[in-house]
């Protein structure tokens, strides 16, 4: 019998429990591979970091690739299996740790972050447009300084000349994010506001604010939020942590490829271009509808199984 268990806690409690984790995680991750990058590279490049570009020194931003995964591992992850550990008495049972029981589960996980590009752009194209009042002129301008060095550091992160930096950066932005963000979003978060609400559909709703938001980036809000719509639902659909996964790492890692065929001139396309097209408006209702289609036709599959879409953990 376990000490403890978290879900005898009311969900604001287990929210609050879940935050400690986290915080925790980043502040002795962060703490750790500060302490083992000032070994490493000295005080000096170290500090080369706040100024990261891709003419930086490669040992610096290799550790900063490391470090990156190692603290979302930190933070996301290991709070993650910590909080499922001691939720019920089943470890892990939260987070559908088991195997996609439909083949056809897989490939609509491979296959809907692609047929999800055009509406993807096209809110990226929207949300960017949006502009603020004349009283909060300032605070666009900040909100679009901080978009730009997200933006400058995610081409540094996306940079790889060879082979085994494409590997890389593969490991660092597709297969640790995917898995990490969606044990943490979707396994436990999405979870707890489904028991809290006793509506799946606000659970996932509210889990992909929440997951858009953490992100950091107001101008690129709207298209993340349908991404963590997407993934919610692929979850609630197949019961299996492991399709969201799937489709989070085939998402970013689409983007780490098309960045590497672009510096090697094979493509012309860049990552943040790729998906986007002429008619973009016509474009993101078909990809709208389709994807809706897709889900309607498997939940309706679902509930002529009568699976209930409410199981409890």
């Amino acid at each position: 019998m376990k000490v403890f268990n978290f879900s005898r806690f009311h969900p604001l409690g287990q929210l609050a429990l879940l935050l400690g984790f986290v915080i925790s995680g980043f502040g002795v991750f962060s703490l750790v591979m500060s302490l083992f990058g000032i070994a490493l590279l000295g005080e000096s490049g170290l500090a080369e970091i706040a100024s990261l570009s891709n003419s930086s020194p490669e040992n610096v931003r290799l550790f900063l690739k490391w470090m990156q995964g190692f603290v979302q591992i930190g933070m996301m992850l290991l709070p993650a299996l910590i909080f499922a550990y001691f939720y019920g008495r089943k470890p892990f049972k939260m987070l559908r740790i088991r195997k996609i029981r439909q083949y056809w589960h897989i490939l609509i996980a491979i296959v809907l972050p692609f047929i999800l590009l055009p509406l993807i752009g096209l809110l990226a194209e929207w949300n960017n447009a949006m502009t603020f009042p004349a009283p909060y002129a300032a605070l666009e301008q900040y909100l679009r300084n901080m978009e730009s060095a997200a933006a400058e550091m995610t081409k540094v992160f996306l940079h790889a000349e060879t082979v085994y930096g494409l590997l890389l950066n593969l490991l660092i932005i597709a297969v640790i994010p995917a898995i990490s963000e969606e044990f943490l979003f979707r396994g436990v978060l999405q979870n707890i506001f489904k028991q809290w609400f006793r509506n799946v559909h606000w659970a996932v709703i509210v889990t992909a604010l929440i997951f858009s938001a953490v992100h950091g980036q107001f101008f690129g809000f709207l298209p993340r939020f349908v991404l963590g719509l997407m993934l919610g639902y692929l979850f609630v659909m197949t019961r299996s942590i492991w399709a969201p996964v799937i489709a989070h790492f085939v998402n970013n890692g689409t983007a780490t490829v098309v960045a590497f065929l672009e510096s090697k001139g094979i493509m012309e396309t860049s990552a943040e271009e790729f998906g986007t097209m002429q008619n973009a408006e016509i474009w993101g209702l078909i990809s709208a509808a389709a994807t809706v289609g897709i889900f309607y036709l498997a939940w309706k599959r679902k509930s002529s199984k009568k699976i209930s879409i409410y199981e409890k953990i």
